[in-house]
């Protein structure tokens, strides 16, 4: 699918055209290519004579292949986080392609920062009247929502932190029940961490993209751009150390979290242990006097058997107030 955005009166707009007919590159500011086929590729790269990545080349990971000047235009890829609000994060590559009078972004997902450049664009068409400015603002947007999806991850590691360390005065639960929850707040962190990890790898790419396009186009960025791009450069600096902070209190939270299943595991291994204890000398007792001797004095007793039954209740009694005593029960 092809959008076209060109400038009429000084304001970016939307333009209409058919799909046999495109319109004219003096006319377009923006080109904005979502999941293109092969022969829309094909029309941007013949209308621009520029040559558009495919999905495979966009996936390459080296920096050679997502940084690359090719025929007078930028060539930047970059990754984004796609998902979040559905709760299944994913990564994205969206790829730039820049020249002083045109800006071309090939994309195969539809992420929350272009919906939302998109909208702002419609509050401030003017605002956006270079190819550079249009960059700089969709960049804007990606580090902004990157900044937001962080906040939402450090509430969630919050409200985790809480419910794990925080005295719960409710009623005393099941230990099955505690267990059921903290294997919930694993797979809650394993999936913020996954939200981190895609977070990190945009981060990174777009911390090297800025310093790229900042170097590249630096003799044709139009007044703000550069200024822009330099705050944006210093937000990617502050997220990723933020981002660096999240991951440390997500693996302490995690080993936390597998300290307290383990402990609780351990308290029922105790009870077991301590009730074999508690049972042993009472079993001793009996296994003595169900011997099949001919010569038991105890047999011939009349209250031998209550004399029996009396003896294990004590040895049983007397061990479960040495086990209170020491604090073991």
């Amino acid at each position: 699918m092809m959008h076209f955005h060109g400038l009429r009166q000084g304001r970016l707009v939307r333009l209409a055209h058919e799909s046999t007919t495109l319109p004219a590159p003096s006319d377009m500011l923006w080109i904005d290519l979502l999941d293109p086929t092969h022969e829309e590729e094909k029309a941007v790269e013949a209308l621009l004579g520029l040559q558009v990545p495919t999905r495979q080349e966009m996936a390459e990971i080296e920096e050679s292949a997502r940084l690359y000047e090719e025929h007078g235009a930028l060539v930047m890829t970059a990754v984004i986080i796609n998902g979040v609000a559905e709760g299944r994060p994913s990564r994205t590559q969206v790829t730039f392609v820049l020249t002083p009078t045109h800006l071309v972004s090939v994309r195969y997902a539809d992420p929350v920062p272009f919906r939302t450049f998109m909208a702002k664009c419609q509050r401030q068409p003017e605002a956006h009247t270079t190819s550079d400015s249009l960059l700089a603002s969709l960049l804007e947007s990606i580090v902004e929502r990157a900044a937001d999806v962080l906040e939402m991850v450090a509430a969630d590691l919050n409200e985790v932190s809480t419910r794990l360390f925080i005295e719960d005065r409710r009623p005393k639960r099941r230990a099955k029940r505690v267990e059921d929850e903290l294997q919930v707040l694993i797979k809650r962190l394993g999936r913020k961490n996954m939200t981190v990890a895609i977070l990190r790898e945009s981060l990174l790419s777009l911390s090297r993209l800025v310093p790229y396009l900042r170097q590249g186009a630096e003799e044709w960025l139009t007044n703000g751009s550069p200024a822009r791009l330099k705050q944006v450069e210093r937000d990617l600096r502050s997220l990723s150390a933020y981002e660096g902070q999240l991951s440390s209190e997500i693996v302490y939270l995690h080993d936390a979290t597998l300290g307290l299943i383990n402990l609780d595991q351990n308290r029922i291994i105790k009870v077991f242990s301590i009730a074999a204890v508690l049972f042993l000398p009472p079993t001793l007792v009996g296994t003595i006097y169900g011997m099949n001797f001919e010569f038991m004095p105890e047999l011939d007793w009349d209250y031998g058997y209550a004399v029996a039954l009396v003896l294990m209740v004590i040895s049983a009694v007397l061990p479960y107030h040495w086990f209170k005593w020491r604090g073991w029960l």
